[in-house]
């Protein structure tokens, strides 16, 4: 399992000086250009191999509190979207996991109804829209449940509620038609008496997911260190492993026999919570296929946008990271860790921050940290739903963190590299190295390498490669705020060029500005972007 001190030994391991001869190109193309910084890289071998799926998102289980909202998970422009960042695991969980039951002879609603009897001997992944009539009362009175949701949160005060067939439908329909994996989480606050999981209400579910053949992995429970705050019930570890035992059992005896299970999804790792993440790992680590913890930066009701551009502030996640990773390297070294929830503020994101163009610093260090440091899957929250860290808003429009996921997506692979700033600019300057995303960007080849970075000077900064890349050609992928709101844009613009979707069902094309071998590669002031080195040809990407 790796451990950061490693990591932070080939951060800063020599590379060699700049070759004699590569001198007089640098000092001519760099000339004039202001803040210039040599890049190191690290290229011999990959540090890391991720998950085609690294970059995943959540759908969180407080829309299902009142389930005619699941009826947006039809709308075929929200498809598109989710389509456009498959591969990907989709997870249904959030606090709201633990209070919702299933009840197989609830009735769907009207809006469920509506949206299936619409759809009667057709495609049920090409056909239409949601019916207009029924989109159109979702829309005026989703501001309403936004804000209960919102309101409930903050002030812990959880109530139970019931799905039905048509809900768990509607949200496999979601995954499945968006090339998506569901990860279902499965509520964990069901005891007995004496405090062991009451498996009963699962086992309805996982009976009907069965009859219908739904292909799905399995978690249980969320955030369980904080039971006792949001529902009076403390369990600690032990009983938590004794619970995935039981619900592994489960699968085992059905058609989900070889179905994945995650967990336990703890909170950030202070305290109690590591303690509570090592008893479980030694009691019960060895019926889950991944660990799975989340993370967040701040609170949202008092974030500032100084707190989003603070470096000091991205750099509080490596030793969070540091913690999970030692305490898995004690109990259950072999086992993948996964960041099964996590986004820039708890308590639904930062109002006016977290679905603007300034909280993409913090989604992309958190990407290149993660593929850094060893962690195979990252879970964006949110997909679409509640509060202000949503990828789509409530009008089914991508927000500049949907872009930028777009861009990962398509731009940069599975295996990691290091790269380093020389000298002291790495804090506001941070740079990331992977091979190219070959699969996704066809017009890339084997051997080619991405080059992401964060711009948080308040200069344009002039990225100077290693002197044997010098006269590589190289596509730039620069992401700006669009508009007049400046880093609180709801808009972005790729190479000068704003993002918009062509119609409900056609991403645009992420277009590539290429450089001339020997330009410097300038990213300007707050400006985060992606640099493709072309016919790099380097061995660990072949």
């Amino acid at each position: 399992m790796p451990q950061l001190p490693l990591q932070l030994l080939l951060l800063l391991a020599p590379l060699g000086p700049l070759s004699p001869r590569a001198l007089p190109r640098a000092s001519r193309a760099l000339d004039g250009a202001g803040d210039v910084a040599e890049l190191r890289f690290l290229t011999t071998q990959p540090l890391h191999l991720l998950s085609p799926a690294f970059l995943s998102f959540t759908i969180d289980a407080n829309l299902a509190t009142d389930p005619r909202f699941l009826t947006f998970l039809g709308s075929p422009k929200l498809r598109t979207l989710a389509r456009g960042l498959s591969p990907a695991y989709l997870r249904f969980g959030g606090t709201k996991t633990d209070f919702l039951i299933f009840d197989p002879k609830k009735e769907p609603t009207f809006e469920e109804r509506s949206y299936w009897q619409s759809r009667v001997n057709q495609d049920i992944c090409k056909s239409g829209s949601i019916p207009p009539h029924v989109h159109k009362k979702l829309e005026l009175e989703w501001l309403f449940q936004e804000q209960w949701l919102l309101r409930e949160q903050y002030q812990k005060n959880f109530k139970n509620t019931t799905y039905s067939r048509s809900s768990v439908d509607m949200l496999y329909t979601f995954a499945n038609c968006s090339g998506l994996d569901l990860i279902f989480g499965l509520n964990a606050l069901l005891r007995t008496a004496d405090l062991q999981w009451n498996s009963s209400n699962a086992q309805l579910l996982l009976d009907y997911c069965s009859s219908k053949n739904y292909n799905i992995s399995w978690e249980l429970g969320n955030e369980p260190n904080s039971f006792q705050k949001k529902a009076g019930i403390f369990i600690d570890g032990l009983q938590l492993g004794e619970d995935f035992i039981e619900l592994h059992k489960l699968l085992r005896k059905s058609t989900y026999k070889h179905a994945k299970l995650y967990g336990p999804d703890v909170g950030q790792p202070r305290g109690k919570t590591v303690k509570m993440l090592k008893s479980f790992l030694e009691a019960g680590g060895d019926v889950i296929d991944s660990v799975t913890w989340h993370h967040y930066y701040l609170n949202g009701r008092i974030a500032t946008k100084e707190d989003f551009l603070n470096p000091d502030v991205l750099d509080t996640f490596i030793s969070s990271v540091q913690k999970i990773f030692q305490v898995v390297q004690e109990t259950r070294p072999s086992k993948k860790v996964w960041l099964g929830e996590t986004s820039s503020a708890y308590g639904g994101g930062a109002p006016l921050l977290s679905n603007t163009f300034a909280a993409g610093f913090m989604w992309l260090d958190k990407l290149g940290l993660s593929a850094r440091m060893g962690i195979e899957v990252v879970m964006r929250q949110v997909f679409f739903g509640a509060g202000n860290y949503h990828l789509v808003d409530e009008n089914f429009e991508p927000l500049p963190d949907y872009w930028l996921s777009l861009l990962f997506k398509k731009l940069v692979g599975t295996s990691v590299l290091m790269a380093s700033v020389k000298g002291g600019a790495g804090r506001k300057l941070r740079v990331y190295l992977h091979c190219t995303n070959i699969n996704q960007s066809p017009k890339y080849k084997e051997g080619d390498l991405t080059l992401y970075a964060i711009n948080l000077h308040n200069v344009t900064k002039h990225l100077q490669l290693p002197y044997y890349l010098f006269n590589k050609q190289v596509d730039k992928y620069v992401v700006k705020p669009s508009g007049p709101d400046g880093l609180l844009s709801k808009s972005v613009q790729l190479n000068g060029q704003t993002l918009r979707m062509v119609d409900d069902q056609t991403l645009p094309t992420l277009t590539e500005k290429s450089l001339r071998p020997g330009s410097s590669l300038g990213l300007p002031a707050f400006s985060y972007g992606f640099f493709v080195i072309r016919n790099a040809k380097v061995a660990a990407c072949t």
